[in-house]
């Protein structure tokens, strides 16, 4: 919105020609998102407080979180809400991208709100029936595969030369590449296109992330500071492949429109520190599932966008770990009768084991920020 309003005036005042550039505006975004949080987050904890929207904590998990029963839940509602205020104040409105993952975000929320009003009717941790939730991920996961396979052009390999005296790039070879590619870490120029495959591996990357981050988010603070990590590292990824002389320079592909991403990855890190400031052990508040399940499937439709699908594996290692513990957990209780782990999801596991709420969340955030530097340093391994 600023920037239609704001960057046609540069003829009259040339300071508006700030609004062109991706990195005022991702700075404008993340102040916004956290400002809003900091301000409006007190009340809103206050109201669920009044209204007993409170967490329903399992019976059978770890006894040392049954004091947080009743701590509000639902947060979540103003991380979405700081996001989409943040993202119409500073994107450009006309990005395509930008427009899917505004819709995506709050379609998933609808999904999690769901989730937790049912919970919080009910006096249980059901809520809202799995496939119902799988209903709403497949859905936006179909949108997306749909519009990368059939609709989105932006996808270009790109190769420069220097001219002589080496101060002017001039572009040698621009080769467009099918959205249903998949690009392999470590390798310039080694991809696998999928065709229509692409459209159902979609659907697998969104509601793999969707559930990962809504199964990691049982400690005060992990989730959401994991997040901030990862979206650090994508916000790397989206400026540099919409890039088109740092792309080059990388050997990653460049995507026209992915620079613009970079300013919803910085909404999403403006409000995950204005969320982590009330989500901090001791938690005053939960992001609850209208939270968990929005941001993680955004954070697959990130990667989807930005071509660095791979790397999702590599730099949300912990969401993944966690994910896979409850499948391997599952997997051998019902075949074998045994159980791998003491309590999966695998923050559990290690509760169970001995170690302090602090210190898993804090080990985790250290494997988290070492996961994001390997999969940042991937980009000059190639």
């Amino acid at each position: 919105m600023l920037y239609e309003i704001f960057f046609p005036l540069r003829d009259v005042f040339f300071g508006f020609n700030i609004f062109r550039y991706i990195t005022f505006r991702t700075a404008g975004a993340v102040a916004t998102a956290l400002i809003l949080i900091l301000i409006f987050a007190p009340d809103v904890i206050e109201k669920l407080r009044v209204l007993k929207y409170g967490q329903i904590v399992r019976n059978d998990g770890p006894q040392t979180h049954l004091y947080k029963t009743g701590t509000p839940t639902m947060g979540g509602i103003f991380i979405v809400a700081s996001i989409i205020i943040s993202v119409l104040l500073w994107g450009k409105l006309d990005n395509i991208k930008i427009i899917l993952l505004t819709i995506s975000l709050f379609i998933l929320s609808i999904a999690g709100f769901l989730d937790d009003y049912l919970k919080i009717k009910h006096r249980n941790s059901k809520g809202l029936p799995g496939k119902y939730k799988i209903l709403f991920q497949v859905f936006v996961g179909a949108i997306i595969g749909v519009y990368l396979y059939y609709f989105d052009k932006s996808t270009f390999l790109l190769s420069f030369k220097l001219n002589e005296g080496n101060s002017i790039l001039e572009t040698i070879r621009t080769a467009q590449v099918s959205s249903s590619v998949l690009f392999i870490p470590f390798t310039s120029d080694f991809y696998v296109d999928l065709k229509l495959l692409y459209i159902p591996f979609a659907i697998f990357v969104i509601v793999s992330m969707s559930n990962a981050v809504n199964l990691t988010d049982g400690l005060d603070g992990l989730a959401i500071g994991l997040l901030i990590i990862m979206s650090f590292a994508f916000a790397t990824l989206s400026y540099a492949s919409g890039n088109s002389l740092i792309a080059s320079y990388l050997k990653i592909p460049f995507i026209v429109d992915a620079g613009e991403v970079t300013v919803f990855v910085g909404a999403l890190i403006g409000a995950g520190l204005g969320f982590l400031w009330f989500n901090a052990h001791p938690a005053q508040v939960f992001m609850g599932d209208v939270g968990s399940l929005s941001l993680g499937g955004v954070l697959g439709i990130i990667a989807l966008f930005i071509k660095h699908e791979l790397l999702l594996v590599i730099i949300g290692i912990v969401y993944v770990a966690e994910a896979f513990s409850v499948v391997l957990q599952v997997f051998s209780y019902k075949l074998f009768k045994k159980r791998v782990f003491k309590m999966a999801p695998l923050h559990h596991h290690f509760e169970q084991s001995g170690w302090k709420e602090t210190q898993v969340v804090f080990r985790f955030y250290i494997i988290g920020i070492i996961a994001a530097i390997i999969g940042i340093a991937t980009l000059k391994i190639r």
